[in-house]
């Protein structure tokens, strides 16, 4: 694994090296899917959300639409009652 000039390599963990800011030795010591989970966070939540209106809509679907897209009321019910963030 590469290292950048302000970390040094300890036990396979980079450690920041003296006399870099604080937050300097935060972000060294950021990981790639760290940096990624923060990034992306607005588009999780944005998933979130379509996944309560979508799970929601599909609560309001009669038996009728629901025989039509080959659902039955036992599938609905399992989609409905997960969480939000369970895809």
């Amino acid at each position: 694994m590469a290292t950048s000039p302000t970390t040094t390599q300890t036990a396979d963990r980079p450690v920041a090296r003296p006399g870099l800011l604080p937050l300097g030795q935060a972000l060294a010591s950021l990981t790639t899917s760290t940096a990624q989970t923060v990034f992306n966070f607005p588009t999780l939540l944005v998933e979130w959300q379509k996944r309560y209106e979508m799970r929601r809509r599909l609560a309001e679907l009669d038996n009728r639409m629901l025989a039509d897209v080959g659902l039955t009321r036992a599938d609905v019910h399992r989609e409905t009652e997960k969480p939000f963030w369970i895809s």
